[in-house]
């Protein structure tokens, strides 16, 4: 399954490893992470105009999403297991 991101990005959900919320951060745990491991990080930008309300953070890039991140919880939880089979046994 896939999780749309913003500005036509679309992320593998298993690439996902975790998703910050950046608006009214209450916590500092972003800005620890960001300033410690960037350089690490390809920093995808896709807030443009708009302001960066979440992070999501794959092995290898970190988006920064102009959508918030209990929007994009919504959504994945919404197509968690859309596509599994299931038998009875």
């Amino acid at each position: 399954m896939y999780l749309h991101l913003g500005s036509d990005c679309m992320v593998k959900s298993e690439d996902i490893i975790a998703i910050f919320n950046l608006r009214g951060m209450k916590n500092s745990a972003y800005e620890k992470y960001f300033e410690r491991y960037r350089h690490q990080y390809k920093i995808v930008n896709l807030s443009e105009a708009e302001e960066r309300s979440s992070c999501i953070l794959t092995k290898e890039i970190l988006y920064l999403s102009p959508i918030s991140s209990l929007t994009l919880k919504k959504r994945a939880e919404a197509g968690f297991l859309a596509d599994a089979q299931y038998s009875v046994l």
